[in-house]
């Protein structure tokens, strides 16, 4: 864990104003998170146990709650349901600490009525971040609180005067009903009509509870009473409420109560707004959260000069890299060398171009090792066209390239010998024949045959005969140098591209070794050696492509063992 940072990063009036109370069982968090705010200016005070947080919050109300959530006797999640069911205290925010990263406790959480989450250890910078943010959020819920108090004065006066009630009710954007101290309707707007489905005749038939779903009812009757008293001046609230319909919505609920010249309740002013799409936007945003906390792939999004701003877990898990390392930085730093500035040119114009790109490249881990990734880019731009964000998901493919290697291994080569089979025989054979027309250097094509191979396998059977074919390949690879290629194009048939040799005597002494070396292995058919005739092509004498080369090649290999076998003949030249 890092020191708390020496220097605030905020508002210093902000945090001189704020009162932060911290919840944990463990000393020692409460003392680490005491030392974070207060290295940032905040005031804080902490609690050990979880059953003092309600009276501590109604002697002395906080601004917002660091709450742990596994701690005995109540954990995070009722004390926080607790704080929700207490009208004076529902609107402070809760920030749950936790360990655990699985969604599901999330979800609880939230439903609970928490803010957010942090997870431990703790960033101080993520830590500060959030605490800010909510607490801005919940001074400007207040301050719109206090404008709708003030709008609402102004409608509880208006509605006054018969002359201007009208006006006021209908071209307002929210629904506005005028309730007696019973609660039943006196007058509604033409938006109560709109959005619940009633006429405003029937509403002068109805109450607040018939639009109000059950679950809500106990709690707002609660707050009626405490508005009637004196003990609330105005109440806010997100509900849920009911159409004519059956279907339900979320709203949010404003309560003020009309007062007699006496200073006695005498009715209410309700207004009530469709929040369905902002709960949705919510909803949208955890759910984005979530995806972003569990998904596998890793995520980083940076600002509009490329700096990174946040990366999931995922990102450290692949990359190695923590959060706090990588914050501020811009995503180059993870550079490998398999890729020279055109590359990353191409992709900078690609993304400008079309703001996206994706596909496969090599990158670094914190360790240094350098790794495949598949990467995909988005451009996030303003409605103005203006780049705001870029958002980078990435998979490590490491293991699916090494399948690639495995299948392209199997594909290219022999499964007996382990040497090239016919396929990469032919692309090494076109490819050592395009560097020797650059380089006007010579290849020699050797075609040998095992002549009495046939023996091997009827006299000993074919396991015999596929350990000395082994035992052949393993012999050729020795006298070869690396560069040559040595392969297994059919039954006891095998080929050899010698490349820049230095002439045509060069590649029939390594003919010739090999016939001698193939001649004196062990374990043939007793009184027998094994004899190989080898036809020798060279380009470009022989041939100016590979067909030619290596059907030269395979005629000079038959006429060795028309001149007796277990020899070597030079191919013709062709007229």
């Amino acid at each position: 864990m890092r020191a708390p940072l020496a220097t605030p990063d905020h508002g210093a009036e902000e945090a001189r104003s704020s009162y932060i109370l911290i919840v944990d069982d463990r000393h020692s968090d409460l003392r680490l998170l005491e030392a974070i705010l207060r290295g940032h200016g905040y005031r804080s005070l902490s609690l050990a146990n979880p059953t003092k947080v309600l009276e501590q919050c109604r002697f002395r109300p906080p601004d917002i709650i660091l709450l742990d959530i596994s701690m005995p006797e109540l954990d995070g999640f009722q004390v926080c349901a607790q704080l929700k069911n207490d009208p004076l205290l529902a609107d402070i925010p809760v920030l749950f600490l936790t360990a655990m990263r699985d969604v599901a406790n999330r979800i609880r959480g939230f439903k609970a009525g928490g803010a957010d989450f942090l997870t431990k250890p703790y960033e101080p910078s993520e830590l500060i971040a959030r605490v800010s943010t909510h607490i801005k959020l919940r001074r400007t819920q207040l301050e719109l609180a206090s404008r709708n108090e003030q709008l609402k004065e102004k409608i509880c006066a208006l509605v006054e005067s018969e002359a201007r009630t009208e006006a006021v009710l209908n071209n307002a954007g929210v629904c506005i009903g005028v309730l007696d101290l019973d609660c039943a309707y006196q007058k509604v707007n033409g938006m109560y009509a709109q959005i619940f489905g009633y006429s405003p005749e029937e509403f002068s038939r109805m109450r607040l509870w018939d639009i109000l779903h059950p679950d809500f009812a106990a709690q707002a009757s609660e707050t009626m009473a405490l508005l009637r008293s004196g003990e609330l001046d105005q109440h806010y609230a997100d509900k849920q409420f009911v159409r004519k319909d059956g279907t339900s919505f979320p709203g949010g609920h404003w309560l003020s109560p009309q007062r007699d010249s006496n200073g006695r309740c005498s009715g209410f002013v309700c207004v009530i707004s469709d929040l369905t799409d902002q709960k949705e936007a919510e909803y949208r945003l955890r759910l984005a959260h979530a995806v972003f906390e569990t998904s596998s792939e890793g995520m980083l999004i940076t600002d509009a000069d490329n700096r990174i701003i946040m990366v999931n877990p995922a990102f450290t898990a692949i990359t190695g890299w923590q959060s706090g390392e990588v914050i501020g930085r811009r995503p180059s730093f993870q550079q490998s060398d398999r890729h020279d500035e055109q590359f990353y040119r191409t992709m900078r114009e690609e993304l400008l171009r079309s703001n996206r790109w994706q596909g496969e490249i090599w990158t670094c881990r914190r360790s240094g090792e350098v790794y495949p990734q598949w990467l995909s880019i988005a451009v996030v731009r303003s409605k103005s066209g203006g780049i705001v964000n870029y958002v980078a998901l990435f998979s490590d493919i490491s293991d699916r390239k090494k399948a690639e290697e495995i299948l392209r291994y199997r594909a290219m080569h022999d499964p007996l010998t382990n040497l090239p089979n016919r396929a990469m025989f032919d692309e090494r054979l076109r490819s050592a024949l395009a560097r020797a027309r650059r380089k006007q250097s010579l290849v020699a094509l050797l075609y040998l045959d095992l002549d009495n191979f046939k023996a091997v396998n009827d006299s000993l059977g074919h396991l015999a005969g596929d350990r000395f074919l082994r035992l052949v390949a393993e012999k050729m690879r020795a006298i070869l140098r690396v560069e040559d290629t040595a392969a297994r194009i059919g039954g006891d048939e095998f080929c050899i591209i010698l490349e820049e040799i230095c002439s045509t005597a060069q590649a029939a002494v390594i003919a010739e070794r090999i016939i001698n070396v193939l001649g004196a292995l062990d374990g043939l058919p007793e009184g027998q050696g094994m004899r190989t005739s080898i036809g020798i092509a060279v380009y470009p004498e022989h041939g100016a492509d590979a067909e030619s080369l290596l059907n030269c090649a395979d005629n000079a290999m038959y006429r060795a063992k028309r001149l007796g076998k277990g020899r070597c003949c030079l191919a013709e030249v062709q007229e």
